[in-house]
Formats: C-alpha cells, sequence, structure tokens
C-alpha cells in the first residue's frame, strides 16, 4: 500500500455529474494507494434559472465560467460548514496522481514543511500560461508565491480560515446567491476566485493534469485541452520522471536550485 498520502483529511473531489467515468477513475486512483474513504461533490451542469445564481457587475459575470466557479465555491463552502479538518484537500476529477511515484516524501510532510510560512491556500497543481519549450525549464520549480499566471484549480489546500474569509466574501449573508467579483481588482480567472487576495499562496505542482485521458468539459474548450493544458503537462511529466524524483523534500524547498529564474520567494 502507498503510504504517501495516509493521515491526511478526507479529499473533496468535485465532479460533473455527467462525467460518471471521471468519478470511477477518481475513486479508484485513492483507493490504489490505500485511500478508502472520499467525498465526491458532484454537479449538474449549470443552467440558468436552475442552478445558483451569479449576482453583481455583469460584465464580470459574463467573462467567468459559472459552473466551475459555483462548484469550487459550494464545495469550499459546504466542507467548512460540514466538517471540523484543520485544514482541506480539494482535486478536480481530472488530476494526474501519476506524480506520486516520484514523490520521495509524503503529502502529510509537504504540508507540514509548508507551515514554516503562515499559508492559507497550497496551489499543488499548476497549468501555466505561457507557451515554453519544457527542456529549457521556463518556469522555477520550487515551492514560491503563487502569481496570476499560474492556473489551474485541480488539487489545492485551504486552512479554515482562509475558507472562511473565501465564504463570506462570496456568499455574505445571502447564501442562496453567489456576489460575484474579482478579490483585490485580480485578472477574470477562476483560480484567482480561490487563490487570489485571501492571503499566502504556496504554488507548487505536487500533481499533474491528466490531459491524456480526459477533455475539458469547460464551456469554452469543450471536449478539447487549451494548449497550454498541454505544454504544462509535458512539462511536469518530464520534470518529475528526470529531476524531481531524484530530490528530497528539503531540496524540494531548496531556492538555490532556481537561481537563474524570476520569482517571488517565500520568506
Amino acid at each position: 500500500m502507498d503510504s504517501k498520502l495516509q493521515n491526511l483529511p478526507t479529499p473533496n473531489i468535485i465532479n460533473l455529474t455527467e462525467c460518471r467515468d471521471r468519478k470511477y477513475w477518481t475513486e479508484e486512483q485513492w483507493m490504489q494507494r490505500g485511500v478508502k474513504s472520499i467525498r465526491v461533490h458532484s454537479y449538474d451542469r449549470y443552467e440558468e434559472g436552475v442552478s445558483i445564481p451569479f449576482i453583481g457587475e455583469q460584465d464580470i459575470i459574463d467573462q467567468t465560467t459559472k459552473g466551475v466557479t459555483s462548484s469550487h465555491l459550494l464545495t469550499i463552502k459546504w466542507w467548512l460548514e460540514n466538517t471540523d479538518e484543520e485544514y482541506g484537500l480539494f482535486f478536480e476529477d481530472d488530476v494526474d496522481y501519476s506524480t506520486i511515484d516520484h514523490w520521495n516524501f509524503t503529502l502529510e510532510e509537504y504540508i507540514a514543511r509548508c507551515s514554516l510560512w503562515d499559508w492559507g491556500c497550497l496551489h499543488l497543481c499548476n497549468v501555466f500560461e505561457y507557451p515554453y519549450d519544457y527542456r529549457n525549464e521556463y518556469i522555477p520549480m520550487v515551492p514560491r508565491k503563487r502569481m496570476p499566471w499560474d492556473h489551474g484549480l485541480q488539487a489545492y489546500a485551504l486552512t479554515r480560515e482562509y475558507a472562511t474569509k473565501i465564504v463570506d466574501y462570496y456568499f455574505g449573508h445571502d447564501s442562496s446567491k453567489i456576489h460575484y467579483r474579482m478579490p483585490l481588482g485580480s485578472p477574470i480567472t477562476t483560480e484567482n476566485n480561490v487563490m487570489h487576495g485571501f492571503g499566502l499562496v504556496i504554488t507548487f505542482p505536487l500533481f499533474n493534469h491528466n490531459v491524456t485521458d480526459f477533455r475539458s468539459k469547460n464551456i469554452y474548450y469543450y471536449n478539447e485541452q487549451a494548449s497550454s493544458a498541454f505544454y504544462s503537462y509535458e512539462f511536469l511529466k518530464d520534470w518529475w520522471t528526470n529531476k524531481g524524483s531524484l530530490l528530497s523534500l528539503e531540496e524540494i524547498f531548496d531556492d538555490e536550485r532556481e537561481t537563474n529564474k524570476i520569482y517571488e520567494e517565500l520568506k
């Protein structure tokens, strides 16, 4: 039995009801790694007049993917109101878990190491915005402060304090609606709804995005994938296989490895 996912809070899996294949596949991935209990939060495809409404500036609302945004916000809200876990783990149903085979540490140990900083969110899977040659390692592969171009909500962790700020911001005193706006004027992306403006977000891609078995159900890329998703997948697959697999946990956090890159260090 793989012990790298032991001693963790119960994972919350965000799933589109029509995607039963993803639900069963995800359950099997966790089961294979010794985790028998996960919470699957399944949502019907967003439908105006049926799903939870968005209120706020219409031009901003029109630019968001309501199904993705609402499913994440509602899952965070459910977790906050129905558990007493110190932090929550959240995964979409298209995570590539094969990177785990290359870790020389456990997820519990990684999270404990991050506790040297007062983190609110751990961004655990990246889709990078710009195309790049992954052989030249455009991306700084070291735990660091998240930037707006660090995309992807495939996997993340939230503290209760951080989750409370999210729920208060979007639901306020009326939980029947999502009061939609971007925190601190951030660019309009679902990632920034969750991972911008509420506290320290540490980003490092422990997991990858499964673009080989599944295609996007996002209304903008239905049954396709953004080119950046493929670039990121190839980069992370190559890095974990050939470099990350050689590093200890302390070496993962050693920012001296990436002195030639530009990024915001953890202090």
